[in-house]
């Protein structure tokens, strides 16, 4: 019987995209810049966006400060996006 997650998006978005989609597009703000603002490279930022990469506790730390959020924020789209990654490979 395949796991199911009652309350939950049954296809989240990865937090890469949500960064890309609800932050930095608005704002007109590039990869180049904000990776500067956070001190991260710019290929580390472009791997999140593109979903290569998770957001990690130090990572969520970064991106509240640098956006006004809370780290919270981060781990609970990246936990959310988790779990229905784990369901779909376990229905599969």
């Amino acid at each position: 019987m395949a796991a199911t997650l009652k309350g939950q998006p049954s296809n989240p978005f990865h937090p890469g995209e949500i960064l890309l989609e609800e932050f930095l597009s608005p704002g007109r703000v590039t990869q180049t810049a904000f990776a500067a603002r956070l001190g991260w490279t710019r290929a580390r930022l472009n791997e999140l966006i593109k979903g290569k990469r998770g957001v990690t506790a130090e990572a969520a730390l970064d991106l509240a400060a640098a956006l006004g959020t809370s780290a919270r924020l981060w781990m609970n789209l990246q936990a959310t996006y988790d779990l229905a990654v784990a369901v779909k490979r376990r229905a599969a």
